[in-house]
């Protein structure tokens, strides 16, 4: 492609091609990542999951609920004083 020209049909096909191919490598590259994790099956790693949800009970705002009402980021704050 000279500068300032515009592509060619078979010059704007390639950069198609070119692109698709970078594409289709980070997806594969996604996919050997995440085909590395190393997996535990639940029923060898559920007391760890208990444990850890037990020793932080008190942290847990869906259990113990929030202090204040205002404390809550999902609460809504208030409706519209136009309408």
């Amino acid at each position: 492609m000279t500068s300032g020209a515009q592509p060619t049909a078979a010059e704007f096909k390639m950069n198609k091609l070119q692109e698709g191919l970078q594409q289709q490598r980070k997806i594969v590259e996604q996919l050997r990542l995440e085909a590395a994790i190393n997996r535990m099956r639940v029923s060898e790693c559920i007391e760890d999951i208990k444990k850890f949800t037990d020793t932080r009970l008190e942290e847990d705002y869906l259990i113990k609920g929030f202090p204040r009402p205002g404390d809550n980021p999902f609460k809504e704050k208030g409706s519209c004083t136009i309408l």
